[in-house]
């Protein structure tokens, strides 16, 4: 039996696959970057949405406690232990009046907190 040699790839087949794979990556690496900036965006709208809610359920036990709605001066004291012991530990953090939430990519998000009405809305 004779053995081949001749068997493989030629310089210019490799050639074409190395700028096959650069266009895709070129297309790839924009949508990724937008995808995960969406992502971060879907992510603090969610833990807004929960920081709302347990701030009506915060003045709604005022409410049976006092006769009088009232709402916390810090809006993590709302949530339970775990929930405000993770937030406060992953970049989220109370201050003055604002919410603020530093992403991955270094910038920071904020949110003006109205103790007075509970409610929370971009900064």
């Amino acid at each position: 039996m004779k053995k081949k040699f001749n068997e493989g790839f030629t310089l210019v087949e490799l050639v074409i696959i190395m700028v096959i794979l650069g266009v895709l990556a070129a297309v790839a690496v924009p949508r990724l970057g937008s995808s995960i900036n969406s992502s971060e965006l879907a992510a603090e709208e969610a833990v807004v949405g929960s920081l709302r809610s347990a701030l009506e359920v915060w003045a709604m036990d005022q409410v049976v406690a006092n006769s009088s709605k009232s709402y916390p001066s810090n809006p993590f004291d709302a949530l339970d232990v775990k929930s405000k012991n993770e937030l406060l530990n992953t970049n989220w953090s109370y201050s003055g009046g604002n919410i603020y939430h530093i992403r991955n990519d270094g910038n920071t998000e904020s949110w003006y907190y109205n103790s007075s009405t509970g409610e929370i809305y971009l900064d």
